[in-house]
């Protein structure tokens, strides 16, 4: 008898004395459409942000470092327009992933079985919705980086490439529907905060508004509660959630490595499961990197 998940209904051949189910059907096709308009939008909302910021009547000058040649000041709509896009995205991707993980009946909790091949092949719509929205976000964010010089970074930009293909080929394949949620959901919470501190990091509530203004205290309030929730939120879901699922997700992959289910239930993925393996070890490292640094970051602000 042949062991299948929903994704796949029939076995078609038998290798070696194990039946091997025919592959399942691809995922990323019926969300191209979603994928499509999500980039379309992200770019309509960076350009209408970017033309009616300035009729906000604040001021988004920056210092000389985030200006061209050698001019002391400029105004950078173009950068508080990006950092919205991103914080649409960054919200959409947090707010869905810890609905999903935590709260959510039909979410990871209780829609996926509790079991290797469960959290590895199992069927989550909600996982499908995670990495489109990583494919549309990171694909996006890759692309529009290229214009801008403070995060055409090399760590950054091999950061988004590389977490465009794992939700590009997560859909593909229909696979980690569990571990895609929270990699890519619940851990991009924390970057809601993130988004708008390095918001404040261009625009500081001083220079945005006037020192007379009644708008100051308040937005240097806010400012001071997104880096604090930043830094609580990156601990809690990127170094201490992060590392227990990541633990889990090895786990799960010897599991299924050491029984060849890769055969019985999503033939030719094998590849992307030893990708998702080391692209799990690379980001693991690339947070406690993170961690430090903004460690010396507080350190410096205390």
């Amino acid at each position: 008898m042949c062991i299948a998940t929903t994704q796949q209904l029939n076995c078609n051949s038998k290798k070696n004395g194990v039946m091997i189910s025919a592959a399942a059907p691809s995922g990323l096709r019926p969300m191209l459409p979603l994928i499509l308009c999500g980039y379309v939008f992200n770019t309509a909302f960076y350009f209408a942000v970017k033309t009616l910021l300035p009729y906000t009547g604040w001021d988004f000058t920056v210092d000389s470092q985030h200006c061209p040649g050698d001019e002391p000041s400029c105004v950078r709509t173009d950068l508080a327009a990006f950092q919205f896009v991103a914080l649409v995205n960054l919200s959409y991707l947090g707010l869905l992933g810890v609905y999903s993980y935590y709260i959510s009946n039909k979410g990871v909790k209780n829609a996926l079985p509790n079991t290797p091949q469960g959290r590895i092949f199992g069927r989550l719509l909600d996982a499908d919705y995670v990495n489109a929205g990583i494919v549309v976000f990171q694909g996006w964010d890759f692309v529009a980086s290229i214009f801008f010089e403070e995060h055409c970074t090399m760590i950054m930009m091999t950061h988004h490439l590389l977490a465009f293909i794992c939700g590009l080929y997560s859909l593909e394949y229909g696979l980690v529907p569990h571990y895609a949620v929270y990699f890519g959901g619940v851990s991009e919470f924390s970057s809601i905060f993130l988004a708008l501190s390095t918001l404040f990091q261009y625009h500081p509530p001083s220079a945005l508004v006037p020192d007379d203004s009644s708008h100051l205290p308040m937005l240097k309030v806010f400012e001071l509660f997104c880096q604090a929730m930043f830094v609580l939120t990156f601990f809690i879901f990127r170094i201490v959630g992060w590392v227990h699922t990541c633990y889990k997700f090895l786990l799960d992959c010897r599991y299924v490595i050491q029984n060849k289910l890769i055969r019985r239930y999503q033939p030719g993925s094998g590849w992307f499961l030893w990708y998702l393996i080391t692209i799990s070890l690379l980001l693991s490292a690339l947070q406690l990197f993170w961690f430090c640094q903004i460690v010396e970051k507080v350190k410096n602000m205390v």
